[in-house]
């Protein structure tokens, strides 16, 4: 099973839409996951960026920053390795 964590420092917006687009994406491809958001700027800071919010699959950083990826990138990221 995939651990795909929504990384940020605050609750903003494109943070809470990136949620929300994986969870969709997650459900409608059946694909076998957790996803987490998560709101600490330790685990921001983990991954050496400083723009939110960040993608992080199986505790690699796909994506980080905005504009978030449109769903079919976001869920070629969620599917790659």
């Amino acid at each position: 099973m995939k651990r795909i964590q929504i990384i940020s420092s605050s609750n903003c917006k494109n943070c809470e839409l990136l949620y929300q687009v994986v969870s969709k994406i997650v459900e409608a491809k059946n694909i076998q996951a957790s996803v987490e958001k998560v709101v600490d700027i330790k685990e921001v800071l983990k991954y050496g960026v400083m723009t939110t919010p960040l993608l992080v699959v199986d505790g690699k950083l796909k994506h980080y920053g905005s504009p978030i990826p449109a769903p079919q990138k976001i869920e070629e990221l969620l599917m790659e390795d």
